[in-house]
């Protein structure tokens, strides 16, 4: 174990540096982009092309992997990792240093998950992996959703955003030292059939058009545009042909055919879309409610959030036990942590505009609980599930398919808020007439409040007034409905997981 000690802490530091590099990215791009001169269109744009290249690095890290080995990658992907925090911090005021900076760093921060797990399942003895995994998902993903947007927030309210790179560099050289001190064996990947090389690119293109669309799709008003109903389409066919040349023309031997060949990978590959889809789902709505229909800002916000966090420790506490002493019911605690979100999201659609601090507690509890149980049951079930020869296209396809699952939680959610928002105005709007009673009343009130702030009633000040509250008013009826929207989808998507699993188990047994 002691010489196990430093791949365990040259991992922690690396992935800490990549949980917030991803904050930065997720909750400082518009702060970030502003000292470049970059329109908020543009930043949007960044952010698609940041999810691609993430999205692309799962996909071609197991043949770089297989060409060049897993000391010379990890290598490389420490110091661009360390260089982009660097030219971060000395030029990411100009537009194109901050674009390739991102797009580069999307691609290196997917690699460096594969990697980092792929040395950890193969140094680290059976015993200690609940451990371990749990311990990095801290670092990566529960910090990024419960503390990391309050501890920049507060860093940014004091110092600047630059002071993140400094952060990051610096964990990233402390690994990358690490790394060349403590200097770990390249581990030895079977050489496996290949497909043709032509296939990766039209998936990498497939994968990348639908990344684009989905994440886009708001902006084109989807399909009420002729160029979305296009790009669908050719979207769609490409999806075909991938799948028809995988399934039929693909050579039996390659390695990604042995992972999908058993049901019971495909199972843990859908419980990885599923969990992917109702953390970033769930974290995509509560953020959405904290921000736009209680007004918090970005440090408000942090703190909110601050319980989940605390109850994510608790989640992920129980998983390691469960899995250490109940292993036989490590799968039970997965749906259980589907409910427990549930019942969050279903509490907090509850909740009208003025709540206050004291009535998120109990809902963030029960999401970030539900979460830990989710996300790390979910986590140390399939990476401990593969076998040696299996490992680098399992991790890889686990993470593409968690991040898909968030792609999709997002798009559905924008799409939802959008339709529920333009709805609720409308509703809203057609009761604001001098016939109804409440209206009036609200006006009276209103110019009585101008009048003792020293103000003559002004219609301008008062209509403004009015559509402030009507805004407000219909992002929480939207935000209202599309957290039942959330409840509805988990309970139509969850009935596929529990049948693929029954499948699975009676296929083992015959």
């Amino acid at each position: 174990m002691e010489k196990r000690s430093p791949l365990l802490i040259l991992t922690l530091f690396a992935i800490a540096a990549f949980g917030i590099n991803s904050v930065m990215f997720t909750e400082l791009s518009y702060e970030m982009a502003a000292t470049s001169g970059l329109s908020v269109d543009e930043v949007a744009l960044v952010k698609v092309g940041f999810m691609i290249t993430q999205v692309l690095g799962f996909i071609f890290t197991p043949i770089l992997v297989r060409r060049l080995g897993t000391l010379m990658l990890l290598h490389a992907i420490l110091l661009v990792g360390l260089a982009s925090n660097l030219v971060l911090y000395w030029g990411g005021q100009q537009e194109l240093v901050f674009t390739l900076t991102w797009l580069s760093s999307g691609f290196f921060m997917s690699m460096l998950m594969v990697v980092l797990n792929l040395y950890l399942l193969h140094f680290f003895e059976q015993r200690w992996l609940p451990a371990i995994i749990a311990l990095t998902l801290v670092f990566s993903t529960l910090l990024s959703i419960g503390a990391y947007p309050w501890v920049v927030a507060n860093i940014v309210e004091i110092f600047d955003w630059s002071l993140l790179c400094v952060v990051s560099a610096w964990l990233y050289f402390s690994a990358l030292v690490i790394a060349c001190i403590y200097n770990p064996k390249s581990i030895q990947i079977e050489a496996e059939a290949k497909s043709g090389c032509w296939f990766y690119l039209v998936f990498a293109l497939t994968i990348s058009l639908v990344v684009f669309l989905l994440m886009r799709g708001s902006y084109y008003n989807w399909f009420d545009s002729e160029w979305f109903v296009k790009a669908s389409s050719i979207a769609a066919a490409l999806t075909l042909l991938v799948v028809y040349y995988f399934v039929k023309t693909s050579p039996l031997n390659t390695a990604s055919i042995q992972l999908h060949s058993k049901l019971k990978t495909n199972v843990f590959m859908y419980n990885a879309f599923l969990a992917g889809f109702a953390v970033m789902a769930s974290n995509v709505l509560f953020t959405s409610f904290l921000k736009m229909a209680l007004q918090y800002n970005n440090l408000n916000a942090g703190y909110a959030q601050l319980p989940a966090f605390y109850a994510m420790l608790g989640g992920m506490l129980v998983s390691v036990l469960v899995y250490y002493f109940r292993r036989p019911l490590a799968d039970a605690v997965v749906p259980f942590g589907v409910v427990m979100i549930i019942l969050s999201v279903h509490k907090f659609s509850q909740l009208p505009s003025f709540a206050g601090t004291e009535s998120l507690s109990v809902p963030m509890m029960l999401r970030g609980f539900g979460v830990g149980l989710l996300n790390v049951s979910v986590t140390i079930a399939v990476l401990m599930y593969f076998q040696v020869g299996q490992r680098l296209e399992g991790i890889a396809n686990f993470y593409l398919f968690r991040t898909i699952g968030g792609v999709i939680a997002g798009a559905v959610f924008s799409r939802v808020m959008q339709s529920h928002s333009a709805q609720a105005a409308g509703e809203i709007g057609r009761t604001l007439d001098d016939v109804n009673h409440a209206f009036g009343a609200y006006k009276n009130a209103l110019s009585s409040t101008i009048l003792t702030h020293g103000h003559l009633p002004n219609s301008a000040l008062g209509m403004s007034q009015i559509s402030s509250v009507v805004k407000e008013q219909a992002t929480t009826l939207a935000l209202s409905n599309s957290l039942l929207m959330f409840i509805i989808s988990v309970f139509a998507l969850a009935p596929i997981l529990i049948i693929g699993k029954k499948l699975a188990a009676k296929r083992e047994i015959h």
